[in-house]
């Protein structure tokens, strides 16, 4: 007999919960401390920050977190990201390190509120999260960015509006394409799905840019502002 004949759905959630919380701290401070010696971190360090940070179908997988540490390493400037979660603490803490600017939008107050108090405990005071609902633009939804001051960008994460709002996750380039910097990197995870391919095609005749898709488990694309 199998443990999850014996075990209720309910119960093993919360012992799942249980355990990934336990190991939380410890596979973020391992995380840390690779930075911290100038290392990029093992493929073992970010599959444990994946399984203890939980959200498991939502956040961000081995591939595309990757990639996420990989263009922070080697990009210079300021930080935006669409929606938060783990990458926004993975990516905030080098930035932190690199004493560079990081602002992320989210427009779910329980969940940003997550995050925060991880922001918070990690003492990652370089990045801000604007709680904001999203707005109606016209062709597309988007975060609402009234009063926000707003920089220029070299490194973007794009990684939302959920995929169900209006125009997906298109308005970013309307919204922000005379803030990015020349050769800026923006990384847009869901490949594998058509609207997002067809938002950078869209996007093409926006911008002169450079694609490339990577990953295997986690399709996402690398675009470069030329």
């Amino acid at each position: 007999m199998r443990i999850q004949d014996v075990i209720p759905v309910k119960i093993r959630k919360q012992l799942l919960a249980f355990h990934q919380s336990l190991l939380w701290k410890k596979s973020f401070n391992n995380f840390k401390e690779a930075i911290d010696k100038g290392e990029v971190p093992s493929k073992k360090v970010i599959k444990k920050l994946i399984y203890s940070w939980g959200n498991q179908g939502f956040s961000a997988q081995t591939d595309y977190l990757e990639t996420c540490i990989k263009y922070t390493l080697s990009t210079k400037g300021n930080i935006i990201e669409c929606g938060s979660g783990l990458s926004t603490l993975v990516i905030g803490y080098i930035a932190k390190v690199q004493k560079r600017k990081m602002i992320s939008f989210e427009h779910i107050d329980v969940w940003a509120k997550r995050v925060q108090e991880n922001i918070d405990n990690f003492q990652l005071d370089n990045n801000t999260i604007y709680v904001r609902q999203l707005k109606n633009y016209g062709d597309f939804d988007w975060y609402d960015i009234t009063n926000i001051d707003l920089s220029t960008y070299d490194l973007v994460i794009c990684d939302a509006p959920p995929s169900n709002t209006k125009g997906g996750r298109r308005g970013f380039i309307h919204l922000f394409k005379e803030k990015l910097e020349k050769n800026a990197i923006i990384l847009v995870d869901d490949t594998i799905r058509m609207d997002e391919q067809q938002m950078i095609e869209e996007w093409k005749k926006i911008l002169d840019i450079e694609v490339n898709f990577y990953g295997s488990f986690d399709p996402h694309a690398v675009i470069r502002i030329k």
